[in-house]
């Protein structure tokens, strides 16, 4: 169950973070920003809202419903969230920014699937991803680096150790360390406890990262989105300090990687209070 201050309190980091991006992004060059820019469309609507549709939530662009790309009229089964997606299509200016728009690209894709992924298959993909944890990697070559790692990581990596019952070695150089049969058991179940739209979210999340561990913390709201992507950049901020910063795009950067977080964060909060629901009222319809 995903209570309403945490949900307000995701989305908050979401819109934050995004906005400043959306309004950035357009003034700077995509070579500077090292990023895709999509086709731009001029804003077509004045009026977002959102319907309920049996069970379903839908968002409406001037009474209009919103479809995915395949043309599937967009529905998830959370009215914060679908709030979440009107608010981001309601946040857009004279222009569409597409890239910013997380959530709608999230369910987007879940509904889609153009990849005709399996739950089975984004669950193999992440725990293959694991050996190559950002986390994993402590510096072998600057003390002072690998120090702040154990400040800062450690603590993390002791969470994860606990909240799976499981052991897991650290590298010292480029070599990525092993991960136990026990390690990826666990993470199977646990991952495979999610649904579809979850799971491509959780992706989301841990490729922004560079981490699954951090996004597994996220989700199990032991870190927040910006502090899980401070993180992620600990070497990077490391580095930052002693050679000096381009005074915008680290921010815009971090703001960015915030952005996804929080969207993939909410994602799957969604889908976990929606599934939560329907085992209370199985639960209770038999009792």
């Amino acid at each position: 169950m995903v209570p309403g201050a945490l949900a307000y309190s995701i989305f908050k980091t979401l819109s934050k973070s995004s906005q400043p991006f959306c309004k950035l992004v357009r003034h700077q060059s995509p070579k500077l920003l090292g990023c895709h820019f999509y086709a731009t469309h001029k804003r077509f609507y004045r009026r977002t809202e959102i319907i309920q549709n049996n069970d379903k939530w839908e968002i409406t662009l001037d009474h209009r419903r919103l479809k995915t790309p395949n043309g599937k009229v967009l529905k998830v089964g959370s009215e914060q969230l679908a709030r979440a997606i009107a608010a981001e299509w309601d946040a857009q200016d004279e222009t569409i920014a597409q890239p910013s728009m997380h959530l709608t690209a999230l369910c987007n894709t879940a509904l889609d699937n153009p990849g005709k992924l399996t739950s089975h298959d984004i669950t193999t993909y992440m725990i293959e991803y694991l050996s190559t944890d950002t986390l994993f990697f402590y510096s072998d070559e600057e003390k002072d680096l690998r120090v702040l790692q154990e400040q800062k990581w450690g603590p993390v990596l002791e969470w994860f150790e606990k909240r799976f019952g499981i052991k897991q070695e650290i590298s010292h150089d480029l070599e990525p360390p092993p991960v136990s049969i026990k390690t990826r058991e666990a993470l199977a179940r646990h991952f495979l406890s999610y649904d579809f739209a979850a799971l491509n979210a959780f992706t989301f999340g841990m490729e922004a990262l560079k981490s699954p561990v951090l996004m597994l913390a996220c989700v199990d709201r032991y870190l927040e989105p910006t502090e899980a992507v401070l993180l992620s950049r600990l070497e990077e901020e490391y580095q930052l300090v002693r050679w000096g910063r381009v005074p915008w795009a680290h921010e815009l950067n971090q703001a960015e990687l915030t952005a996804r977080v929080a969207a993939s964060c909410l994602v799957i909060h969604a889908a976990v209070e929606k599934n939560s629901l329907s085992v209370k009222n199985r639960s209770e319809q038999g009792s």
